[in-house]
């Protein structure tokens, strides 16, 4: 695979949707509450931003894996560490859930002062989920032979008699 389609795919797989994820945080919160702007509020819609996050970060964990497998962007596999929780230490957990607090609390504060709260409670999660489905899309369409079963049916393993 080469350097430029494995940034693409990383791109439009990982980071396009961790950030939207991120400003989907912030808008169903503001969404869910009329009065959000206090820091107490923020606080514990970053919190649960965050456990969100740290759910989601484990269900991608295998495309990362194979992503990882086969791109030799130094970036991308740095990014690919520290996004892989499975066997990570507490600091490692630590980190990635501080960082995912912080975020998310951004995301909350930043998408109350941005946007209005009738455009927040309106159309505004649709086209977030519209433009993260659009992203997942193009990069599965970009990656679907490294993503799917095949390559793993030559493995010795699934061809046991």
């Amino acid at each position: 695979m080469s350097n430029r389609k494995a940034t693409y795919i990383f791109l439009f797989l990982f980071v396009i949707p961790y950030l939207f994820a991120l400003v989907l945080i912030g808008t169903c919160y503001n969404a869910l509450l009329v009065h959000t702007g206090s820091w107490w509020r923020t606080i514990v819609g970053a919190l649960i931003g965050a456990v969100l996050l740290m759910l989601v970060k484990i269900t991608v964990e295998r495309p990362l894996k194979i992503l990882g497998k086969y791109t030799t962007m130094r970036f991308i596999h740095l990014s690919i560490r520290f996004f892989m929780l499975e066997k990570a230490k507490w600091w490692k957990l630590s980190f990635n859930f501080i960082l995912d607090f912080i975020l998310a609390g951004i995301a909350t504060w930043a998408v109350r002062h941005v946007f209005t709260h009738a455009f927040i409670t309106g159309t505004m999660v649709g086209w977030l989920i519209l433009i993260m489905f659009i992203s997942i899309l193009l990069g599965s369409y970009l990656d679907f032979d490294l993503m799917s079963i095949a390559p793993l049916a030559k493995h010795k393993i699934l061809n046991k008699k």
